[in-house]
């Protein structure tokens, strides 16, 4: 019987992160997945959906390149290539990742626990001192009357298209849905999104899914908000989704139908009853330590629910890992400063509270926006639609959350969260050189304008007022 220090269930993003740290700290590793490495964002999520939003800006830049004096004949996409170009950076950035698993035995097929130590795959027995969760989620499939009849796509089939389609409708308007929307509508889909909620993006400021929903609109999107997706059909060659908005049916023809609705946890066939460990629809149970109720396994990723990001199940794995392998530093997961991207055009940005948020925890909350087009990079580049928001709160001015709508705003996203991560202030990033002209400038330019309007500039005005006038 095979006996490992640690086996990982799961060969995503954060099972891979966690089979090399384990690797690295000397342990015997076991990482199984059902066929092949990589996980959802590399095979289905981020690479491939960035690919294609790339190849989409493009195709977009292309067509405005005539305000510049560019001009260019009429353009065309070819679907098989765009489909190419995807599956070749799928490919490269699997062949990175082999790196992770160097020292690691990689085994396939399906998991399942016979107790809290001991597991089975393709009816061999092993044991494991540890074990750890990271087996992921899948689209939610909702039970709409005529939808397996009428056929659909998910993030998991989307990018297999070989030809694009002239019409799609988009069930959601959360993150997913709302790139792919864009994408598609740039490469020369009519494309129209509804969503059961009351706007796009929900989880972000107001007037940050205000902004992007605007920017869709102007490319020709159509967003049909407050409408629940309830019946599919077809209507000669075109699938129909019906979807109710108040006491009206609403009735939308399209070539595709494409559901991004939302994620659910892959915990079926573990036998997870057998090792004990609780869990509920919305996935496994874990503590801060993101220890199940089996004291030697543990789960991160999408499995556990929260927040269902890439960046953060690799952050959980290496605590994970940590955790079960020195057990006497453990460390509890700090999800105080959790920073996202919505990876649109431009980009939509957000870490920490939002305004509404930080008003119910602090007494004292300010808020400062700065216009995007008054960042000279973005005047040169002319990409000047967006905002800086920064959301300061008690006397200190502490930044407790930031909000960005712009060209890049998701790169820029790295220094809000290292201040607000280390508690640092206003003027330690005031007084930190960026370089000119970036798009970086404007987080100096936004956190000068807050100083500038704030307590201790009115202070420091005060004083100077007074040393002035004794001076004469």
């Amino acid at each position: 019987m095979a006996k490992y220090d640690m086996a990982i269930i799961g060969g995503g993003s954060g099972g891979l992160t966690a089979a090399r740290v384990a690797t690295a700290l000397g342990a015997n590793v076991l990482l199984v997945d059902k066929e092949r490495l990589g996980g959802d964002c590399l095979n289905y999520g981020c690479v491939p959906s960035k690919s294609l939003i790339h190849v989409a800006r493009i195709v977009q830049k292309a067509r405005e390149s005539a305000s510049l004096g560019i001009m260019t004949a009429n353009l065309s996409v070819n679907m098989t290539k765009v489909s190419e170009y995807v599956q070749g950076v799928i490919d490269r950035v699997a062949e990175g990742e082999k790196v992770y698993t160097e020292g690691v035995t990689v085994k396939f097929g399906q998991i399942t626990f016979k107790s809290a130590t001991e597991l089975v795959l393709n009816g061999e027995i092993f044991t494991s001192r540890n074990t750890l969760i990271a087996t992921g989620s899948r689209p939610v499939m909702p039970r709409v009357e005529g939808l397996e009849e009428v056929g659909y796509l998910t993030n998991e089939s989307v990018f297999d298209l070989m030809n694009l389609p002239s019409s799609i409708v988009i069930v959601g308007g959360g993150l997913v849905g709302v790139e792919l929307s864009q994408a598609f509508e740039r490469l020369g889909a009519k494309v129209t999104i509804i969503q059961e909620q009351e706007r796009i993006l929900p989880r972000e400021d107001p007037e940050v899914s205000e902004a992007v929903a605007r920017v869709l609109i102007s490319e020709g999107i159509d967003i049909v908000t407050n409408a629940r997706f309830v019946k599919a059909g077809r209507s000669g060659n075109k699938k129909v989704a019906t979807a109710r908005q108040g006491d009206q049916l609403l009735n939308f023809e399209a070539d595709e139908i494409v559901l991004a609705v939302g994620r659910q946890p892959n915990i079926e066939g573990l036998n997870l009853e057998a090792a004990g460990i609780k869990y509920d629809k919305k996935g496994i149970k874990v503590d801060d330590y993101l220890q199940t109720s089996a004291s030697n396994i543990l789960a991160i990723g999408d499995v556990i629910g929260g927040y269902l990001f890439t960046h953060v199940a690799v952050y959980q794995a290496g605590v994970a890992v940590r955790n079960a392998l020195v057990p006497l530093a453990r460390k509890k997961v700090d999800y105080r400063v959790v920073p996202w991207c919505t990876f649109t055009d431009p980009e939509a940005a957000r870490v920490g509270l939002t305004p509404e948020d930080a008003e119910k925890q602090y007494k004292q909350v300010r808020i400062v926006k700065f216009p995007w087009a008054e960042i000279d990079r973005a005047q040169a580049e002319n990409e000047t639609i967006g905002f800086i928001k920064l959301v300061l709160a008690g006397k200190k001015d502490e930044i407790v959350g930031a909000h960005m709508v712009g060209a890049r705003a998701g790169e820029m996203l790295g220094e809000m969260a290292l201040a607000m991560q280390h508690n640092l202030t206003l003027n330690d990033i005031l007084g930190t050189i960026h370089v000119y002209p970036t798009m970086n400038t404007g987080i100096q330019q936004a956190v000068f304008e807050a100083y500038l309007e704030g307590a201790a500039a009115a202070s420091n005005r005060k004083i100077v007022r007074t040393v002035l006038s004794l001076r004469g």
